[in-house]
């Protein structure tokens, strides 16, 4: 017994020393970045070195109130940017965060779980399964804190927000290898969490959306290269798909190509097969899940076309998709609009979670 337990003591020291190692990783990344507000070269940042909006930002990740940003603070900001992280949960909602769906030690191959604490159904919950953007470069699973909450909350579904490697760490597919590898943990663990896992829609944005888009039109097929994680037995098809501001082809790197670059290892002139493999508009077939499509029409990241391909690809292979545009709205930046984007977006979960005669608009809206 005493060399049983000497032994996990063992394991989680490496467990925290992996941790420890990921979390300087991202430090070393970002300390140009961090020491570049550092105008008097005294080896500390403080707010008002940085400039006005950026400062208002981070202030949200000081910590300790001190005024000055340490590495591992703009570190937290460079993951939680709105500092999701710090606000509450609403009354019916509990967290169950940082569970490892890989069987690694890396931070980012980890989820967050949001459960209602009293369910308003008696059926297991359909499942969210959310994707966040950033690039493929930057951001985490927080991102999606605050939209994922307001949903669970109402006690009809549950809901994953999976981390995935970064560009910077790994390139493409790593990233839909993690994608995968989450979605099969969603299915092995659905009794624990009392999810149905014969009702997961995968929601992305930006990024999120590519990889959520290349999940949904794979049916099921690995897309990646890699073992297929702890539970190689379960599926990753999903029940529907929602893309907001997703880029759908990476052949033309067009905008936007530095973060395509680094996610292919190279342009996608020098690198075309892992450019046609990174785009989900070549992809799209007859067997496709439904789609709810979102995008502004003066988004200056991901061409608003690219959106409009993706949405007559699926209308001409039979697939049932939604599109709905904000015009005027740009990249996630929908104004006015966006308390009825939200709003029909519940509308297409419950369409396709509990009543499929639940009409869901999609005229223009307005930023």
């Amino acid at each position: 017994m005493n060399g049983f337990r000497i032994g996990l003591s063992f394991l989680a020291a490496i467990f925290f020393a992996l941790a420890a190692h990921a979390q300087s990783a991202d430090e070393m990344r970002l300390r140009p970045a961090w020491q570049a507000f550092d105008t008097n070269h005294d080896g500390i940042v403080t707010l008002s070195e940085v400039p006005p909006m950026l400062a208002f930002a981070l202030k949200l990740n000081d910590h300790d109130k001190d005024g000055v940003i340490s590495l591992a603070e703009y570190a937290d900001y460079d993951a939680d940017p709105n500092a999701e992280q710090q606000r509450p949960l609403p009354a019916n909602v509990k967290m169950i965060a940082n569970l490892a769906y890989a069987g690694t030690a890396d931070p980012r191959q980890t989820l967050d779980v949001y459960l209602p604490k009293q369910p308003s159904v008696k059926t297991p919950l359909p499942v969210i399964a959310y994707i966040h953007g950033g690039g493929w470069s930057v951001g985490s699973k927080i991102l999606g804190r605050t939209r994922l909450v307001t949903l669970v909350n109402g006690g009809r579904y549950a809901s994953v927000s999976i981390g995935y490697r970064l560009s910077w760490q790994a390139i493409w597919p790593a990233q839909m290898d993690d994608v995968e590898s989450a979605i099969r943990w969603i299915r092995a663990n659905a009794k624990t969490y009392n999810f149905d896992p014969n009702r997961i829609c995968v929601l992305g944005v930006s990024s999120g959306a590519h990889m959520a888009t290349k999940l949904g039109l794979s049916n099921g097929v690995s897309t990646g290269r890699a073992k297929p994680g702890l539970y190689p037995r379960q599926s990753t098809r999903v029940l529907c798909v929602i893309d907001e501001l997703g880029p759908m082809d990476l052949r033309n790197s067009g905008t936007g190509s530095n973060a395509i670059t680094q996610l292919l290892g190279g342009t996608s002139i020098d690198h075309p097969d892992q450019a046609r493999s990174a785009s989900p508009i070549l992809d799209v077939d007859a067997k496709d899940p439904p789609f709810l499509i979102i995008a502004g029409n003066k988004d200056p990241f991901v061409p608003y076309q690219q959106s409009v391909a993706l949405d007559a690809a699926l209308r001409k292979a039979g697939v049932p998709v939604l599109f709905q545009t904000v015009d005027g709205g740009g990249h996630g930046d929908f104004g006015r609009a966006d308390p009825a984007v939200e709003e029909r977006l519940r509308l297409f979960l419950e369409q396709q979670f509990y009543d499929h005669s639940t009409k869901v608009p999609t005229d223009t809206l307005s930023k």
